[in-house]
């Protein structure tokens, strides 16, 4: 295919997902639509309810983002490579990384683009790309494969910017006229020259330099949300909150009922002429005849509402292995200890898994960057690995009472630290100090022996029978 062919096929396929991008995006932010309402509810309550949601998808979404903490990474020893933290920090990929995850999770993928930094030939730019505005085609016969990548967006002038990333090459264009949407766009090539990225034509990686982080992938090579089967649920969790507010709005002045009594009517219309009685907290009704009665109709019981919004979302947990106490708060017992971890245990199992898929895209975006500044054994290096902060938690004691038994079977330092949770640099630091703490340790046994007031040591050992 010729790059303008690239250009059309991957622009259409980018505006064709682009509208179920941004609707599980909506959801995983709150705003969502009242769905599963008669055309009645809607025509009577459409506009009150129309921003209401109450939202359990950006729960689901954030349980995973906020245990999936990319530390550092390795290449074939147990150390972490500090060549690799400096590229990863210098891009800010700590939140950046963060922001990623958090998009895969919700729309199905995010992705990576590794480019040479104009400012640093030694510190290549890797930044984290919107799926609404960059797509990357795959081989059909070998997934993992990538034959290009587009990526659009609408610039401050109004004018829709487009690149293509193919092994060989680099294209860039513009839209001739500003870009509204909604057709196709006329395209016309635009000079890199002072552009952010600084540089077209030819691709100096020899490959597509835009990495797809997958959530959940397929054996077609495609991501799944974690949202799709959330969606319906909280449509109904949305559904069902808007009657109880309606049942409440309506019981909340309970209909009182009286018989017995004389109500004037007008003789032509039926209706009656006057109010007989007008209800309020400082009125009681008084009437002449004692046979009249008065009572009171039942309260709306709204607990059936709760009942039916807690067995919902008692789905969405069991569904997405998202622990109960997440979902249910206060409504039922908050587990700890040995219960809690049960609890969590889907939850991690879902996470690690998630782990090694993004950790394989992270671990081919620092290989990219290691290729750019010319380490070829390391952009070749198979062994290379993400390491991630574990996402089980535990407490403070329990994991200090863990240790302590390690280190009496002879675990060495450095690894406890890791079992600790400590990042490589952190441990780096550990290390440092206690370097400083055995020569100071030194020192002050070497004063306390041989200074003003020592004693030396004895000329002979001491033995006692």
């Amino acid at each position: 295919m010729s790059p303008e062919e690239w250009r059309d096929s991957l622009n259409a396929r980018l505006d064709a997902r682009r509208p179920s991008i941004e609707h599980r995006e909506a959801y995983y932010e709150g705003v969502h639509r009242l769905a599963f309402a008669t055309s009645k509810f809607r025509e009577a309550f459409g506009t009150l309810f129309s921003a209401f949601s109450d939202n359990w998808c950006g729960v689901v979404v954030d349980a995973a983002v906020e245990r999936l903490e990319v530390q550092g990474f390795r290449f074939g020893d147990d150390d972490a490579d500090e060549d690799a933290a400096r590229i990863w920090q210098a891009n800010n990929l700590d939140a950046g990384s963060a922001i990623a995850h958090e998009t895969a999770i919700a729309t199905s993928e995010s992705s990576l683009l590794v480019s040479p930094n104009p400012d640093d030939d030694d510190t290549p730019r890797i930044t984290v790309e919107h799926p609404s505005q960059m797509i990357v085609a795959s081989s059909p016969a070998d997934h993992r494969h990538r034959e290009a990548a587009f990526k659009k967006w609408v610039d401050d002038d109004g004018h829709a910017m487009a690149t293509l990333y193919l092994p060989d090459g680099i294209y860039k264009w513009r839209t001739r006229d500003k870009w509204k949407g909604g057709k196709k766009p006329k395209w016309t090539l635009r000079d890199a020259d002072g552009e952010e990225d600084g540089y077209a034509g030819e691709n100096p990686l020899g490959i597509v330099p835009v990495v797809p982080l997958l959530n959940r992938p397929n054996m077609r090579g495609e991501g799944r949300s974690d949202l799709d089967g959330v969606i319906p649920q909280q449509d109904a969790v949305n559904k069902l909150v808007a009657d109880m507010l309606v049942a409440s709005e309506f019981a909340a002045f309970r209909q009182r009922w009286a018989a017995g009594i004389e109500v004037p009517v007008d003789p032509e219309t039926g209706e009656p002429i006057r109010k007989v009685f007008d209800a309020a907290l400082d009125r009681i009704f008084a009437v002449g005849n004692e046979d009249a009665k008065f009572g009171t109709f039942e309260a709306t019981e709204l607990g059936n509402y709760v009942k039916a919004i807690e067995m919902v979302v008692q789905h969405i947990a069991a569904q997405t292995r998202t622990p109960p106490h997440y979902l249910l708060g206060q409504s039922g017992a908050f587990p700890s200890g040995e219960s809690l971890k049960a609890t969590e245990t889907g939850l991690v199992a879902k996470v690690r898994r998630k782990m090694v898929t993004f950790g394989e895209s992270h671990e081919e975006a620092m290989r990219l960057a290691f290729r750019l500044i010319g380490d070829d054994d390391k952009a070749e290096a198979l062994d290379a690995e993400t390491i991630w902060r574990d996402p089980e938690s535990r407490t403070e004691s329990q994991v200090v009472d863990a240790l302590t038994k390690m280190k009496d079977l002879g675990v060495p330092r450095k690894a406890l630290w890791q079992r600790w949770g400590a990042s490589p640099a952190e441990m780096t630091r550990w290390e440092a100090w206690a370097r400083e703490e055995g020569q100071q340790t030194a020192s002050e046994d070497f004063s306390r022996v041989f200074g003003p007031t020592g004693q030396g040591l004895p000329d002979e050992p001491v033995t006692t029978e």
